[in-house]
């Protein structure tokens, strides 16, 4: 596998703060990956599986889903003649570009970040006008080199991508009828799992940090995270953020354990087998095959 892959979406050192590229995610397979950038992808031909911790989305033909910069990935279950289109974009362009647009399509696309085209003829002609920005991305940002007034390329690129993007949602939702409170409540809180479970292991922490009760957030999340409670959500974030660390040889598991605030060596190696049937040791070994950097 050409490791160049790796760092084209996850390293955002990179020239250029939009990249194209062509793949199928084979460098997401052998665990999870921190992205450091934002994606958009839209899946082309064949069906895989693409897990976060804390979410697992299922991706065909003409799905389309966007990665936020800061989370975990890895692809699974790849078909043979599984392939997307995608672009990748840094934190700072789209705070950038992002000023003139109301929050609220963000909000609905961080709620809803995956959708899969139905064969009405309005769905289908936006996957093809879809396809014609990812063609327009391929044509400015695909090959090596910068072109003449880069930077202001991507500020238009995105930026009219993000407009024309959120022109679509009328096919999926009325984005007039606002968002439940409990729909926001749960969004906020899968945002707090992912950016503080390596932190905080505990359901409490999150109802006071929401300030609700935590009988009521086990009401919220059971209902709009399909039946899964707060701590099985909570866990599947530290699961994905050890596996994570697994990768890098250099660390001791206890050194992991304290760096994802476990008491100890032990109760992480305890929790691990618990929820994936091996020990950190028999993870790493059997993924140590698959290492790329």
């Amino acid at each position: 596998m050409d490791t160049s892959v790796n760092e084209h979406i996850i390293l955002p050192e990179v020239p250029g703060q939009i990249k194209y590229l062509e793949t199928d995610l084979g460098w997401m397979a052998s665990y999870p990956l921190r992205l450091h950038v934002g994606v958009y992808l839209a899946v082309v031909s064949g069906t895989a599986t693409l897990n976060t911790g804390t979410d697992t989305y299922i991706l065909k033909p003409q799905t389309e889903l966007t990665l936020t910069a800061g989370c975990l990935v890895q692809c699974t279950d790849r078909s043979c003649d599984f392939g997307v289109r995608l672009f990748s974009f840094t934190q700072e362009l789209l705070a950038k570009v992002s000023l003139p647009i109301d929050h609220i399509y963000f909000d609905y696309n961080e709620l809803h970040p995956l959708y899969l085209h139905t064969p009405d003829d309005r769905s289908q002609r936006t996957w093809r006008e879809l396809l014609l920005w990812m063609d327009m991305a391929r044509m400015l940002f695909g090959t090596p080199g910068r072109l003449r007034f880069m930077t202001l390329q991507e500020e238009t690129f995105l930026q009219g991508f993000w407009m024309w993007c959120f022109g679509t949602i009328q096919e999926r939702i009325d984005v007039k009828n606002d968002f439940t409170n409990t729909q926001l409540i749960a969004h906020e809180f899968i945002r707090l799992v992912k950016s503080e479970a390596v932190k905080h292991h505990n359901a409490e922490y999150y109802a006071d940090k929401l300030n609700i009760t935590q009988r009521y957030l086990n009401k919220i999340v059971f209902r709009h995270s399909m039946g899964r409670t707060p701590k099985q959500l909570i866990d599947a974030q530290l699961i994905a953020e050890i596996k994570g660390q697994l990768m890098d040889s250099s660390l001791s598991v206890t050194q992991i354990a304290a760096r994802l605030c476990f008491p100890d060596q032990s109760y992480l190696s305890r929790f691990f087998r618990r929820h994936t049937g091996m020990s950190p040791s028999q993870y790493r070994d059997s993924r140590s095959l698959h290492w790329n950097f």
